[in-house]
């Protein structure tokens, strides 16, 4: 899980700083929230834009193919909490802390990790490729790999490719800026600020 904190007090002028210390902890929490939950809007308005730019895909990499990957990763943000001091978003998506902090993956039920050599496999399980194809893949005595036949005569493919452990760096622009946050917070804040005086 990753987690990002808000607060508006940084930067803040000296006319809004005094405006904000002469409110209570209810209202103050109360605007956070409002600034939380545009942040957490903006960090998933930012990964489906990501996302639809191949942002998670390798730079030079052939494969057209897309897993759901992306879209779990921007539909994984939400508002967690909010209190005088700012507010907490946090994104649970399978993977992103991985993407995020960079590390190495190893198996823990099986022998080998699988990684997906062709378009049709990726975001998809071995047992799950199987049963969308109807081939059963298989092992060849000597290569790190499943294979499938391709029909009467056109020989194999190799579908996945079977590796003991996977190291990768953290991913660049994983993470939304931070001044995309922060500026949606800041924005849907001062607003909610300024409805607030308004009704006064």
């Amino acid at each position: 899980m990753i987690e990002i904190g808000v607060n508006i007090g940084d930067g803040a002028s000296g006319t809004l700083a005094g405006l904000i210390s002469a409110l209570t902890g209810e209202q103050m929490s109360a605007f956070n929230e409002v600034g939380g939950r545009a942040a957490s809007n903006a960090a998933v308005a930012y990964h489906r834009d990501f996302d639809a730019a191949g942002g998670w895909r390798r730079k030079g990499s052939a494969r057209s193919g897309r897993s759901s990957f992306g879209a779990d990763v921007a539909k994984g943000w939400s508002f967690r909490t909010a209190d005088r001091e700012g507010a907490v978003i946090g994104n649970d998506a399978d993977h992103y802390g991985f993407k995020v902090r960079g590390g190495t993956i190893t198996p823990k039920r099986v022998e080998f990790l699988t990684i997906p050599m062709v378009d049709e496999a990726r975001g998809r399980r071995v047992a799950d490729y199987e049963i969308f194809t109807g081939r059963r893949l298989f092992r060849v005595k000597g290569k790190k790999a499943l294979f499938e036949p391709l029909g009467k005569g056109q020989g194999v493919r190799a579908v996945y490719a079977l590796v003991k452990q996977v190291t990768q760096q953290p991913w660049p622009d994983a993470v939304p800026p931070d001044e995309l946050i922060a500026g949606a917070f800041s924005v849907a804040w001062r607003k909610e600020m300024a409805d607030y005086i308004e009704g006064r």
